[in-house]
């Protein structure tokens, strides 16, 4: 054989391995996202067959610029051990094809779980790089895929021994020039990491797709890496991407000093200098009239639609719809955030932007009251940069004074957490055993809503009240899943008004009573499963309820204001809540965090704008994802506001002076 036609030897075997991955991520891509004929929530689709062609072939060159070199190896090795010419080529297209099955298997599996926007990165970040939480929470959906990879290496080790007893121990013949094939696989590589890369950056079509394949994330990695050329620690193909791989100045979240002619961010130009400071009210307040004793409950993963829902003609929220009846609902309510940590420090703070020390804790207390912290969660969780104050109430307990009565799988701080009955129990002790001759700020958080969405002491109040384990928690099985959890939540509902009850009893006379959720919750809505990582009504808008109070609201509502709109009540003369709606307001939204977000979002009265960091694409409202300069001039001047409201923002954060 030829020293070139040996060199050559590995190509035909990667070729076939690539095709084989091709056409596997192809059939993937169609059933998840009908990426090869478009459809419904379908972005960025195939159009033209000049745009599949084009696809098939970075699919291939992707392919082959990572699996060669395995292929390459797998041939050496087996070559080097003896194995005949069959069992080599065997062995070299089980090891080429077996990484890319399993991570389409395991991409295929979350997708199918929490939606076709799980941002694995992002959720990294939330769960404070802690693998036990993420465990935590998915440890059901993920043991079929520990399962098939563990039958799937047993397969594989088999098969590697029965080859090679097969084999024998055969006199080497050498069919491959190892150094001429490594030239001519590094020219393939080099070649079709080069035009996957030029596919990527010039056609967002080409990137949807490409981007999802198991090899072209592994190129976009190394090429990311190896375009970070001014070492800002951002290249072309990341997560986010370098708006100026060659200016050091220029990068994803860098602050933009206004005024200086440069765009340190890379998004909507320069900052103009005459903008008006990002600021935050001051921690200090006026002194209070009212002495009246207020609840404030926060449910954790609430649904606003849940809150005046009915289910077979029966009200899911007869306390809330009472309290509602009394004082009122606010229609329009959001958190700024999707995630409980963040979304519990807004509320406690009344910061957005993280510039306020000082919490409600602290008001009731420089004001005289009793301060209780009731949670029936760890919230621990978040560490002391979000702390709310617990440890300065004067009671305090979370779930983890009670671990050995939680309905939770796992005791990891952000999965921790006991049942509403257990911490009703926990406030009624407080309760008798209090003095009362001061009022009672009371903090009281029911975690039951939080996905699996249901535990032991629920019991089925609701005519339609289905139980699902965690892994038949499925797309398929939407209405299953809502039914279960509606039910859920109207337990929670009556343990509010066992709560409330028991504190009238207390207190001997009608507390004020504010109740909210942290976020909301996507029961694959739009395709998700969860929260804190999509910008959608569903887990983004609250419920918020307020009675016996003279709390002025103005809608749309953030959860940052409820601080001030208390502060302010607290202040005035006795009266009743009122509400008014004032459509030029809108709620900061973001994703992640503040400093980093992968979106941003403004949301207003029935309107919602988001831009998405990620993919540098603005969604306005209803519309389909677009570049900011191909957005109506309404839309991309509200584009502007939120780019400049959130830079603002980060240069108040991050020079912790003027806010």
């Amino acid at each position: 054989m030829s020293r070139s036609r040996a060199a050559l030897g590995w190509i035909w075997p990667s070729v076939v391995a690539s095709c084989g991955a091709t056409v596997l991520d192809c059939l993937l891509l169609q059933r998840r996202r009908s990426y090869f004929t478009g459809g419904f929530l379908s972005v960025d689709s195939i159009s033209t067959l000049g745009q599949a062609v084009a696809f098939v072939a970075g699919s291939l060159l992707a392919d082959i610029a990572v699996l060669g070199p395995i292929v390459l190896v797998a041939l050496w090795l087996g070559e080097r051990s003896g194995f005949s010419r069959g069992a080599r080529l065997t062995a070299a297209l089980v090891l080429a094809l077996a990484p890319v099955a399993a991570a389409d298997f395991v991409s295929y599996q979350l997708q199918s779980f929490l939606g076709d926007g799980f941002d694995f990165a992002l959720m990294w970040d939330l769960v404070g790089h802690r693998p036990s939480e993420i465990i935590a929470v998915s440890s059901s959906h993920f043991a079929s895929i520990v399962w098939v990879a563990a039958v799937g290496l047993a397969i594989t080790v088999a098969g590697a021994i029965l080859i090679r007893r097969a084999a024998g121990r055969h006199a080497r013949n050498r069919s491959i020039g190892l150094r001429r094939a490594i030239v001519a696989l590094a020219v393939v590589s080099i070649g079709g990491t080069a035009v996957v890369t030029a596919q990527r950056i010039t056609s967002d079509v080409l990137d949807n797709g490409l981007k999802r394949k198991p090899t072209a994330r592994a190129l976009g990695i190394l090429v990311d890496v190896v375009s970070d050329v001014d070492r800002d620690g951002f290249g072309i193909l990341g997560r986010f991407r370098d708006p100026d791989p060659f200016d050091s100045r220029v990068y994803p979240f860098a602050a933009d000093i206004p005024g200086d002619g440069i765009d340190q961010d890379g998004v909507g130009g320069d900052l103009p200098a005459g903008d008006r400071p990002y600021r935050e009210p001051p921690d200090d307040a006026p002194a209070w009239r009212s002495r009246q004793s207020v609840v404030l409950i926060a449910l954790e993963s609430f649904r606003a639609d849940v809150r005046g829902a009915l289910v077979d003609g029966e009200p899911v929220t007869p306390v809330l719809d009472q309290l509602a009846r009394e004082g009122l609902a606010v229609p329009y309510a959001y958190s700024h955030n999707g995630y409980t940590v963040q979304s519990r420090y807004h509320i406690f703070s009344g910061s957005v932007a993280g510039l306020r020390r000082s919490t409600l804790i602290d008001d009731f207390k420089a004001n005289g009251y009793e301060t209780a912290y009731f949670s029936g969660q760890d919230d621990s969780f978040g560490g002391p940069e979000e702390d709310v104050g617990m440890a300065r109430a004067d009671v305090s307990f979370d779930a983890r004074m009670d671990v050995e009565h939680r309905y939770t799988r796992f005791a990891t701080p952000g999965s921790l957490a006991v049942p509403f009955n257990v911490l009703n129990e926990r406030i009624a002790s407080f309760l008798a055993s209090r003095h009362q001759n001061r009022p009672l700020f009371l903090y009281a958080n029911f975690h039951d809503t939080h996905f699996p969405y249901h535990h032991a002491s629920v019991r089925p109040l609701l005519r339609s009240s289905p139980v699902l384990q965690q892994f038949d928690i499925v797309a398929s099985r939407r209405d299953e899943l809502l039914a279960m959890y509606r039910n859920t939540a109207a337990n929670v509902d009556r343990a509010i008004g066992d709560l409330l009850a028991r504190v009238r009893r207390s207190v001997g006379e009608d507390v004020g009573v504010i109740v909210l959720s942290d976020h909301g919750e996507s029961l694959f809505d739009q395709g998700f499963l969860g929260h804190g990582y999509a910008l959608n009504d569903a887990q983004t808008r609250i419920p918020l309820v307020v009675a016996h109070l003279p709390i002025a609201i103005v809608q749309p509502f953030g959860q940052s204001d409820l601080r001030d709109d208390i502060r302010a009540a607290m202040a005035a003369a006795p009266g009743v809540p009122s509400l008014r709606a004032d459509p030029a307001r809108e709620v900061f939204q973001y994703l992640g965090t503040v400093d980093q977000p992968a979106q941003i979002g403004l949301a207003g009265i029935d309107r919602q704008l988001v831009y998405d960091f990620r993919t540098n694409l603005v969604s306005a409202g209803t519309s389909p994802w677009k570049h900011a300069e191909a957005l109506a001039p309404a839309d991309h001047d509200a584009f502007l506001r939120l780019i400049r409201m959130w830079e603002r923002m980060i240069l108040a954060k991050r020079g912790g002076g003027d806010h």
